[in-house]
Formats: structure tokens, C-alpha cells, sequence
């Protein structure tokens, strides 16, 4: 092969690598565009920054306002707040005996049912429902309106005279058994309960309950003594075996802080943690107390205080992308 063969080679091949660098600068250059002003991306890749905090230096995610308007991030200045503070106990709902109707056959004879259909067991029942009858006798109906929770016979059967054809318990005001398991609380006129979750019982809208008794006997797990309270109203799921929370007045001091909205705080490595602004979208996440639950979120005595600018929608989005950011910024400098 000649020289200026050789050289045209050389040459060819150099301008093929110089075109595929500037082809892989474009495409980095534009991944860049899109992660900093496209749909999918929240804030800059560069979202961390110092700034001053009541304990120092502290890490705050900054994001664009365009992009906190895209996500929806909405914040709200906490006002001073006073409670009285409150116990947690739990327990579970219980039937009511004196909500039970037992429909009975009236005489002996066959059972027919009403129109051809004979309630089955959850079927709710309304008070004057014709049910079926017993041979000659006059049609059975529904004394009362309840839940079909048991039924003994089918239509087509003999019966005996005060044979036993259904069960229907009325669910609308449910009993509650609570565990009595702090001795230092009294047992109030009334209190509130939620159905227990494992979300977190205390963003539940509560319902009054006031006090029936002293149950007869003493709970079997931890021998504590149990109290029954009848609930105002119900849910839906509130059957018996469901269990409860109910939250009960200590007989101390109220306790002052901040009202704190539910959708406010997030839960990371155990801890409760908010946003509280700084700066024109500038967020610093700071824990907080979370240890006095109220309707629809928490009294919170640490970590925001009154006057304090809080996130209260979009919290669960910062925590995200505060930790993407960390790790950009860790990949970053291992380079």
C-alpha cells in the first residue's frame, strides 16, 4: 500500500470517531434538557444546597416554581394550638344482644317463603318486611331492621311451634369492648373511637362512643379490666371481631403546638418527618412529634412551630426526590 493511500485511511477513520463523540455530547445534552424541563422530571439535577436552619447548616432540596405548580405542591403557615392530651387504647366491636330479633315459628307446619325469596345470611332486612309463613298462620314480618346473621331453616321445611327460623342484629349502633390497660385512666362518659389501621388509625374521622359499663368479665390476654361504650354511628365493615382504637383524656395539663394536617408528615427509618420552607422553593425536611394524634392529623409539639411554613401536599414527593438527589450528588463525586 502507497503512503497517500495510507494517510486517506487514517484520515477517514478519524473523522468517523470525531462525528461519534459529537453524536454521544448531543444525546447527553439533550437527556440533560429533558430531565431539567421535561414532564417526567420534578426539579435540576443539582437539587441539594446548605442553608441556615435553627440547628445549623441543614440540606434542603430546592426545586423551580414551574416544577413545584407540575407536582402540585401546596404549603400552609402552622397557627399555635392547644389540646388536652389523649391515651390510646385498643379493644373490638361486639354484638349487642338487645339488637338481636329472633324470628320464631309462630305454629307447627311447613315454611313457605315471601314471593319466593327467603333472606340469606348479610341480607339487610327493613323493619315490616314480609319474611314468609308458616302454614296457616298469619305472614311472619320483620319486627325490626337488621342483618340476617343467622338463619336455621329453608323455605320447604317442617317446623315445630317457637322453632328458631332467623337471626337479625341491627349493626347501626354498634358496642365496643375497650381494654382497660392503664390503670391511671378513668373510665369517661364518653369517648372516641376509629377503626384500627395499619395505615394509621388517627387520620380516621372519629365517632363518639358513650359509656355502657363495666363488662362482666376481665380481658383473657392481660387480665386488665374491660369497659363497653356504644358508638354514635358506624362504618362500613363495622361488624363484630373488628378492631378499634379508642382515645381516651389523660387527666393532666393540655399540651401546646402546632396543628399538622395527616398528608403533612412522612414516615422514613421509623421516624415522622415534615417540610418546612425556607425560601422561595426551598424545603428542608426536620422530625417532628408525632405522638399526639387529633382528627385528621397530629398536635405536633417538636420540630415545626407556629408560624413556620409547612408542606401539606406533595410531602411524599420531596422525600423521593430529595433521596434521587442524594444519590446524583453521591455518583457525582465518585467520578
Amino acid at each position: 500500500m502507497n503512503r497517500g493511500l495510507r494517510w486517506a485511511l487514517l484520515a477517514g477513520t478519524g473523522a468517523a470517531i470525531v462525528i461519534a463523540v459529537a453524536a454521544v455530547a448531543r444525546a447527553r445534552h439533550t437527556s440533560n434538557v429533558e430531565d431539567a424541563g421535561g414532564e417526567a422530571a420534578v426539579a435540576p439535577p443539582n437539587r441539594l444546597q446548605l442553608v441556615r436552619g435553627r440547628f445549623g447548616d441543614e440540606a434542603a432540596i430546592v426545586i423551580d416554581e414551574g416544577a413545584l405548580r407540575r407536582a402540585g405542591i401546596a404549603t400552609r403557615v402552622m397557627a399555635s394550638a392547644e389540646r388536652a392530651p389523649r391515651a390510646r387504647l385498643t379493644g373490638e366491636l361486639v354484638a349487642d344482644p338487645a339488637h338481636t330479633t329472633v324470628i320464631r315459628a309462630p305454629l307447627a307446619g311447613r315454611l313457605a317463603s315471601a314471593g319466593g325469596h327467603w333472606p340469606a345470611l348479610g341480607d339487610l332486612v327493613q323493619e315490616g318486611t314480609v319474611l314468609g309463613q308458616v302454614s296457616d298462620a298469619r305472614p311472619l314480618a320483620a319486627p325490626r331492621s337488621g342483618t340476617v346473621t343467622s338463619v336455621r331453616v329453608q323455605p320447604g321445611e317442617m317446623v315445630e311451634a317457637g322453632q328458631v327460623l332467623m337471626e337479625l342484629t341491627d349493626y347501626a349502633r354498634p358496642l365496643a369492648r375497650i381494654v382497660w390497660s392503664d390503670a391511671a385512666l378513668r373510665a369517661p362518659p364518653r369517648l372516641d373511637l376509629a377503626p384500627l389501621s395499619q395505615q394509621g388509625d388517627d387520620h380516621l374521622p372519629m365517632v363518639g362512643a358513650q359509656l355502657v359499663g363495666l363488662a362482666p368479665s376481665v380481658d383473657s390476654l392481660t387480665r386488665a379490666p374491660v369497659y363497653v361504650y356504644r358508638l354514635a354511628q358506624t362504618w362500613p365493615g363495622a361488624l363484630p371481631g373488628a378492631p378499634v382504637v379508642a382515645l381516651v383524656p389523660e387527666p393532666v395539663g393540655r399540651t401546646k403546638g402546632v396543628l399538622v394536617p395527616t398528608d403533612a408528615v412522612v414516615q422514613w427509618q421509623g421516624l415522622a418527618w415534615a417540610y418546612v420552607q425556607h425560601g422561595p422553593g426551598t424545603f428542608v425536611r426536620v422530625p417532628v412529634d408525632a405522638s399526639h394524634p387529633t382528627s385528621g392529623g397530629w398536635l405536633v409539639t417538636s420540630g415545626v412551630a407556629a408560624g413556620d411554613t409547612v408542606v401539606v401536599r406533595g410531602a411524599q414527593l420531596l422525600l423521593s426526590e430529595e433521596f434521587r438527589s442524594r444519590v446524583s450528588v453521591g455518583d457525582e463525586d465518585q467520578r
